[in-house]
């Protein structure tokens, strides 16, 4: 009788707890494999969207600038397109990692600072409207996002990173106009390629029909 009874007040509590512990750990790990795909799904093409913004951001910049001899600095209509490129990398850290976009935030702030103290240095346009400010921009947003996906373990946006820190760093040997274009490409072609090795591993993780 003691054993009927505990069978039945366990039963009850079941009732009335809900989902067993088990089926609720499944029921979320199926959930997280499902917006995992949906977001692998959407990658590819956030890739490519992002190549063309890259490359009409820094594009429109290089045009503003190729024609200064000697270099001033670049236009406010040629800026426009890529602090809304930055703005919006901050706005997606701050939305997804409050704490961490403060941090990016910051680091962006200082390298304008520097810049600052660079220009009251008596240092070039050249150098501190052409090749530091985008090169320094570029460095702090590539080697937070390496720092980020690191500790997540997220070794496909590590290498991203890394090759958007290349990237900015060899582009700094093009000079202050040259170093606009440079970038403009590199970082196309690096998203491209990302968005396809994404798109090849999302073809390649579904079931066949």
């Amino acid at each position: 009788m003691q054993g009927t009874s505990d069978r039945g007040k366990t039963e009850t509590y079941e009732d009335q707890g809900g989902l067993d512990p088990r089926e609720a750990a499944r029921l979320l790990a199926q959930t997280q494999r499902q917006a995992e795909r949906e977001l692998d799904f959407r990658s590819p093409w956030l890739s490519l969207l992002a190549a063309a913004a890259a490359l009409v951001a820094f594009g429109s910049v290089w045009l503003s600038v190729r024609g200064q001899h000697p270099y001033k600095y670049p236009t406010v209509v040629g800026l426009l397109g890529l602090y809304a490129v930055v703005a919006i990398r901050i706005g997606s850290v701050l939305y997804a990692h409050r704490r961490e976009g403060v941090a990016l935030g910051v680091a962006l702030l200082a390298v304008y600072v520097v810049m600052g103290a660079l220009a009251h240095a008596g240092a070039s346009d050249g150098v501190v409207y052409g090749v530091y400010v985008v090169t320094a921009t570029m460095l702090v947003l590539g080697t937070f996002a390496a720092a980020r996906s690191a500790v997540r373990e997220d070794w496909h946006e590590l290498g991203l990173s890394i090759a958007i820190v290349l990237v900015a760093a060899g582009s700094a040997f093009a000079g202050p106009r040259g170093v606009w274009l440079s970038n403009a490409v590199g970082l196309c072609v690096v998203l491209l390629a990302y968005g396809a090795a994404q798109a090849w591993q999302l073809r390649g993780s579904r079931p066949a029909a």
